[in-house]
């Protein structure tokens, strides 16, 4: 029940926030490739790759423009089951886009990750928290170093099957709220965003499934008070125990 509450409280803080200054909508597609497998029984290794499209403010076109390009190998050790400590190195490009007011940029991130998961029958609860090391470059071609922490918490239940096997069928709700600890690249507003996420998954086998929904994300501008509302349409392929060190 307190993780329910906690969820909720969340949510209307999120639409709270919205309330208070002027608002830029856009429509965006989020897409994405999660590939995964075992080193050891406790390491484990990922690469995402992800990209971006998105309208221009006030337009419903969310394939218009180019938006982001994510490339991010990470490592994952299991001190538990229940616990895992993550690390990742990453690019990000950003396109840019004169409509919104979008600089084209990259960015060199690395991360520290702490993941809690709880399971209760056919229900899983995480808490994750992400401190993230930024470099930037910014409007003068210099490489900026901004520290940004993320937390989320997100609940999932299955509503097909007993465990997530072949044809197994989820709900998932998330959210996520960024801390932004200031540059002349990202401003110096502490709130940088919040991300919630309403969808489900399914696996089509046990070591592959598909994940998809709609995110509403609300991004503060970096130099002034107005913030982007970001309506998202979300779609994520997962490929999992790509290796196993009990296979040759």
């Amino acid at each position: 029940m307190r993780n329910y509450i906690v969820l909720g409280l969340l949510f209307i803080a999120h639409f709270a926030q919205a309330q208070n200054n002027y608002i830029n909508p856009t429509s965006q597609l989020w897409s994405e490739a999660d590939i995964m497998g075992y080193v050891t029984p406790k390491l484990k290794w990922q690469a995402d790759f992800q990209y971006a499209r998105q309208s221009p403010y006030q337009g419903l076109n969310l394939f218009m423009f180019n938006e982001q390009l994510t490339i991010r190998p990470w490592l994952h050790y299991y001190i538990t089951k229940q616990f895992r400590i993550s690390t990742f190195v990453g690019l990000w490009y950003n396109y840019g886009i004169s409509e919104v007011g979008a600089r084209e940029y990259p960015e060199y991130r690395t991360a520290l990750q702490f993941q809690y998961y709880k399971t209760s029958g056919v229900q899983l609860f995480v808490n994750r928290f992400r401190e993230e090391f930024r470099f930037i470059k910014d409007r003068q071609g210099a490489i900026e170093f901004v520290l940004r922490e993320r937390y989320m918490f997100k609940y999932q239940r299955l509503l097909v099957h007993k465990s997530y096997d072949k044809q197994s069928l989820y709900a998932i709700a998330l959210n996520e709220f960024f801390l932004n600890n200031g540059s002349k690249a990202t401003g110096y507003h502490m709130f940088d965003q919040n991300r919630v996420f309403l969808g489900i998954g399914y696996n089509f086998t046990d070591d592959i499934g598909i994940e998809t929904g709609y995110f509403n994300q609300l991004q503060q501008h970096a130099h002034d008070n107005n913030l982007d509302i970001n309506h998202i349409w979300q779609v994520s392929l997962i490929i999992d125990n790509l290796t196993h060190p009990k296979k040759t």
